[in-house]
């Protein structure tokens, strides 16, 4: 009688459901089939065959599982950085709104065409500026998903509008302490002798290169342009004037040199008061930029 082929020891966890496979298979054999013919080969190749099967379906169970935990962490996950990104932006924007308020004194400040503390309003626009920054940054690190593109782009749209209100501000403050220096009145005598003649030309000379070179370093934005044409003209028309009221001095004719020493004078005026209706109109911009983009977001889900 052949010998049966033995199986391997089965040693991992699924022995007992093996050892029950092969009883069950035994038991079902019909009484026409000769169990002593059969050998465990055959059983075994059976047992494998089914054990294979019922191995796949628990793997594709675990499978299932696994993705369904996956996709159960990924959503959990994806809620709870979209909850942490709105509060991150809803932050900043609050933080923003505090410091665009704040630049309200010095926007008002402006309006009379001075500012009365330089520092003070330097280090609100620098705040500005720094918070502006920030609700930028973490409106750029959102989810780039549907829901949160709306936020994303309010967020951004007020970030840009308080850099845009900073940089004007900064620019017209700049503006309006340069407008207060080059325009300082000069005294100029309207008769000299001829000892004194060379100390007035010092004067009126180096008073005309500062007041060029000044207005030559005025910064620009567009709502000092217009002003600063008006200041450009008058700085080309200096050399002339020089010329004629040194040449009135020369001759001893103080009508004449009284006459360019009032026409000087209305031209500073004149560009005194037109920059305080400039920065009057800066004033009331600023007023309404500010109330604009003194709204904190609220982003509701």
């Amino acid at each position: 009688m052949p010998q049966p082929t033995r199986l391997s020891p089965v040693t991992d966890a699924d022995t007992l459901s093996l050892t029950g496979l092969l009883v069950e298979e035994l038991w079902n054999l019909s009484p026409d089939e000769d169990i002593i013919g059969w050998t465990p080969g055959e059983l075994d190749e059976t047992l494998v065959r089914t054990g294979v099967r019922k191995r796949k379906v628990v793997a594709i169970g675990a499978l299932a599982l696994v993705a369904l935990l996956v996709g159960w962490r990924a959503l959990t996950w994806e809620d709870t950085n979209t909850a942490a990104s709105i509060e991150a932006v809803t932050v900043a924007s609050a933080e923003l709104v505090s410091q665009v308020t704040a630049v309200a004194s010095p926007a008002d400040d402006l309006s009379d065409g001075t500012v009365d503390d330089p520092l003070a309003a330097s280090t609100a626009l620098s705040r500005l500026d720094e918070t502006a920054r920030s609700l930028f940054s973490v409106a750029g690190d959102m989810p780039d998903n549907v829901e949160l593109a709306p936020v994303r782009e309010q967020a951004i749209t007020q970030s840009g509008g308080a850099l845009d209100l900073g940089t004007t501000l900064s620019e017209s403050i700049s503006y309006a302490s340069a407008v207060h220096l080059i325009t300082r009145p000069i005294e100029l005598p309207a008769e000299t002798d001829i000892e004194g003649l060379p100390g007035v030309t010092e004067a009126v000379t180096g008073w005309v290169s500062e007041f060029t070179n000044g207005v030559n370093a005025l910064p620009g934005n567009e709502l000092t342009d217009t002003h600063r044409e008006g200041m450009a003209d008058l700085a080309a028309s200096l050399p002339d004037w020089q010329a004629s009221y040194l040449d009135a001095l020369r001759a001893r004719d103080s009508e004449r040199a009284a006459g360019h020493i009032a026409e000087l004078e209305t031209q500073i005026t004149f560009v005194q008061q037109s920059w305080k209706d400039a920065a009057a109109s800066i004033g009331d911009w600023a007023a309404e930029y500010i109330a604009t983009l003194a709204v904190p977001l609220v982003v509701n889900r």
